[in-house]
């Protein structure tokens, strides 16, 4: 029971977070159509606590992510990681495994992506 309270107050606090971080306007304009990814997959990607992205995460990234499936898109896409991977304290490596988490196929590399 105290396991359950604690990863709810860090979902909270992980969610409030990153939406304040967000409406800060600290991603560049070029990631506005990429929020439906971030916000819901916040307490996923910063925090340690939660090992599996949630339903709605999966459904965002899908949305998002496949967008990617094109060379001007996806130069958009890791872009924006680019400079939001920092600005939000996201994990590289769980973002790195959120396609695979999610059960989404991609055309190209997350993890090029990050990295390049």
């Amino acid at each position: 029971m105290v396991k359950r309270v604690l990863a709810l107050v860090m979902f909270v606090m992980a969610y409030g977070l990153a939406i304040t971080r967000l409406s800060e306007g600290q991603m560049p304009a070029t990631c506005d159509e990429y929020k439906p990814l971030f916000a819901p997959c916040v307490p996923y990607l910063v925090s340690q606590e939660f090992s599996t992205p949630t339903p709605s995460c999966c459904a965002g990234a899908a949305q998002q992510l496949t967008k990617g499936n094109n060379p001007a898109a996806l130069k958009n896409l890791c872009t924006c990681l680019d400079a939001s991977t920092a600005n939000l304290g996201f994990h590289f490596q769980k973002f790195i495994q959120l396609p695979t988490a999610c059960k989404i196929k991609l055309s190209y590399s997350i993890e090029k992506c990050v990295h390049s």
